[in-house]
């Protein structure tokens, strides 16, 4: 299974915003040096969301108000000490968490921390790249929504990008057919496709030059990285 955190298109200054696992405990809160940042802390390190809110609360006594944290079901939200109430909302209900109050998480959900500043958690049920057939016979069977559908041509992408560029190309193929067929009315749906323009052009110019090579070196994989995080940001909103 499958846990991370990012802000929302609409409330991130950039699209390059990181994308969090959450494979241990997670922190959120606002650093207290008078620029509003909002970081995400984990184990390892800590991450400026690229969102600003003066609202949402600091550390007290070295604890974030607001923690996120893996569950066998999903993904623990607890909210230990935000003055504002931690609202979460997924497509059957919304509810508010106060001060020592938890929920938890088991699909896409968005989480506004302070009045402004909205996070989405997302947990996917595998990591395993699921193919063309495989995909048309879940959408035939269950009719899986453009979101889901989008979050399994994002995740093939990436395990691809670890694979060869016979993968990615063949990935981004099918992106590009989805996000053709699903258009969205978002100013990021253009930019998204033309992503996808450039992306599939580089492979083919790689492919064919004179340099080329079975596998994508770490820049590579960023920018495959980023184009997926963009395209669920697209289609996996309330």
């Amino acid at each position: 299974m499958n846990r991370y955190l990012l802000p929302t298109g609409d409330t991130s200054e950039s699209s390059d915003a990181p994308r969090v696992p959450i494979e241990n405990a997670v922190g959120i809160y606002r650093i207290g040096n008078g620029t509003y940042t909002v970081v995400a802390e984990t184990a390892d390190e800590i991450l400026d969301l690229g969102v600003k809110d003066a609202t949402v609360s600091r550390k007290t006594a070295g604890q974030p108000p607001v923690e996120l944290a893996p569950t066998s079901r999903g993904i623990s939200v607890r909210n230990h000490g935000s003055t504002n109430p931690l609202t979460l909302r997924t497509n059957i209900k919304e509810q508010q968490l106060r001060i020592g109050e938890s929920a938890t998480v088991t699909d896409d959900c968005f989480i506004q921390v302070g009045i402004s500043v909205e996070l989405q958690a997302t947990v996917e049920a595998g990591t395993d790249s699921v193919s063309v057939s495989e995909l048309e016979a879940k959408l035939d069977e269950s009719g899986v929504s453009p979101a889901a559908h989008a979050r399994i041509l994002a995740n093939n992408l990436r395990n691809a990008s670890q694979s060869s560029v016979t993968e990615v190309r063949k990935v981004i193929g099918e992106l590009g057919t989805f996000v053709a067929e699903h258009p969205v009315n978002d100013d990021e749906y253009a930019q998204v496709r033309s992503d996808i323009e450039q992306i599939t052009t580089r492979l083919e110019s790689k492919a064919r030059g004179l340099h080329n090579t079975d596998t994508l070196d770490a820049e590579w994989q960023q920018d495959i990285d980023l184009l997926s995080d963009r395209i669920e940001r697209l289609y996996v909103r309330p």
